[in-house]
């Protein structure tokens, strides 16, 4: 079976996965962006309703409790999808994604809404959340991916949310000054002084934004979930699910 893992797309050699297409899918082919598209189709695979099980709120998605940073404007009747947690009124809602680009600001029926959609299910798939929705992984190796998962939630997965810097310092991203006051994202695994401006909260593998600002630490960087997963397991090229095995 042939996988990819840490992130740059190589092939490796893993016992891990036996999904029946042997690391090749006739109906399945790399679109060279993030993934696969239907042959018969020709369409992402996010379109798909089996890969579009979206839920409203990633909390959901990964099973977190609700918290008390999580803004209580509804998104939508502001014309969102998602607005940051941490800010509490609509008009720092409106300051945060002024400092976006426009065709990322997930507004309601927008190319930025679109892009939402397409990185959840690209940044957060749910083949790597947890077993019940993987379908290749051998007995085998089901221990030591549940063992992956906890490990993962436990020391590296989280949300970040939005808070005024309370002094002068860095931005963690592109080491340019945040001002005392300015809005800035902050990561609870991190110690509450490491900041980044709002744009600058990307995974350090494929240099997008975190979507809805969820990511996972590893070695004191910032991660999407895929991409953390790839750094310490090797993927399936067919069926995009992680190996309980570790990468060879």
């Amino acid at each position: 079976v042939t996988l990819s893992g840490g992130g740059g797309g190589l092939a490796m050699a893993s016992r891990g996965c036996r999904c029946s297409s042997g690391g090749r899918n006739d109906k399945v082919a790399d679109d060279g962006d993030n993934g696969k598209t239907c042959q018969e189709c020709k369409c992402p695979r996010e379109t798909h309703a089996v890969y579009h099980e979206q839920l409203t709120s990633v909390r959901e998605r990964l099973g977190f409790k609700h918290d008390t940073n999580t803004s209580r404007v509804d998104p939508r009747q502001m014309g969102y999808t998602w607005v940051p947690p941490g800010i509490l009124t609509s008009a720092k809602i409106q300051r945060y994604f002024d400092v976006i680009p426009s065709e990322k600001v997930p507004k309601i029926g927008t190319q930025g809404e679109r892009f939402r959609d397409k990185q959840l299910v690209y940044q957060l798939p749910k083949q790597d959340l947890a077993l019940d929705y993987c379908k290749h992984v051998e007995e085998a190796n089901r221990s030591s991916y549940e063992d992956f998962v906890a490990a993962r939630n436990e020391i590296a997965l989280d949300i970040g949310y939005v808070k005024d810097a309370p002094a002068p310092t860095g931005c963690s991203g592109c080491g340019e000054g945040l001002a005392q006051g300015e809005m800035a994202v902050t990561a609870p695994k991190f110690r509450d002084q490491i900041l980044w401006h709002p744009r600058c909260f990307r995974c350090t593998t494929c240099d997008e934004l975190l979507v809805d600002l969820t990511y996972c630490v590893h070695d004191d960087q910032i991660y999407c979930e895929r991409h953390y997963a790839e750094l310490l397991k090797p993927r399936c090229n067919s069926c995009d699910e992680v190996s309980g095995g570790d990468l060879v």
